[in-house]
């Protein structure tokens, strides 16, 4: 093999090598776009559900408190739906959580300082 067939094959490998590089890197940014994007929508999910706690708290205190209703439960009128809202949020976490698992994150990615606990 005389040196410009070696140059030529030189090149040929590079550019094989390049795209497939390219390929590899594009996927996997793509990966990570997935990811960022699911560990948004869960970081929001968990500020509803802290809004929704926060409000199922002050109106359990208006219920025992303010009205003296001597018995509130979870199908108390104004309980019962932000019950059903905390319900539907807690399964949206938790499908949103096991789609970033199996992406390739991590519990501790989710977590607020991003450390394993």
């Amino acid at each position: 093999m005389d040196f410009s067939d070696k140059v030529k094959s030189f090149i040929e490998k590079s550019i094989d090598s390049s795209k497939d590089f390219i390929s590899k890197a594009g996927s996997q940014a793509q990966v990570w776009s997935v990811m960022g994007k699911l560990k948004f929508e869960i970081i929001q999910l968990r500020s509803q559900a802290q809004h929704l706690m926060t409000q199922l708290g002050t109106e359990t205190y208006r219920l025992l408190v303010e009205k003296n209703e001597p018995m509130i439960g979870s199908s108390t009128q104004e309980i019962s739906p932000l019950l059903a809202q905390l319900r539907n949020i807690e399964r949206e976490i938790a499908e949103k959580e096991e789609a970033f698992k199996a992406a390739g994150g991590k519990d501790a990615d989710l977590d607020g300082d991003g450390k394993p606990d």
